[in-house]
């Protein structure tokens, strides 16, 4: 028998929810965060915000803000590359839909050690990504869930 389990994501919204980013990743033992958006987001604030509440609970990270509308397969690589060469350990995703696939990509890059292109189509990825959190900015695309 194959089995598969499908386990829902924990939502924290309400006033000052973005704050507790980093107290999320610190619960998931991250040492090093690679905070995934795109320059709209970054010029918005909402990173700075995450990098604050990361600081506040100690915890290092780099910024991967290369990310464009329906992000391209180089810029998961990109990410990933990141990812492994400053050894972090947690993927912070903040923006729509396009940031959090990319985030997701680079997870998924990073555990299976193969090109982005090669998880085209339905259950191809064997290792799941390192933990990821993802912070919305806008409703609809649903990136954050699936």
């Amino acid at each position: 028998m194959e089995l598969r389990k499908f386990v829902a994501p924990e939502f924290v919204y309400g006033p000052q929810a973005l704050d507790l980013v980093g107290r999320y990743a610190r619960n998931f033992g991250a040492r090093k965060v690679l905070v995934v958006s795109d320059p709209g987001v970054q010029a918005a604030g909402w990173v700075k915000h995450v990098t604050d509440s990361l600081t506040a609970e100690h915890l290092a990270y780099e910024l991967f803000t290369d990310v464009s509308p329906n992000p391209r397969a180089k810029e998961a690589m990109t990410g990933a590359a990141i990812f492994s060469d400053r050894k972090c350990d947690v993927i912070v995703a903040v923006g729509g839909g396009s940031p959090m696939d990319c985030a997701k990509g680079i997870g998924i890059v990073h555990s299976n050690g193969c090109d982005v292109l090669e998880f085209e189509g339905i259950d191809n990825v064997a290792i799941p990504g390192p933990p990821l959190i993802c912070v919305p900015t806008t409703a609809g695309t649903s990136a954050d869930l699936s």
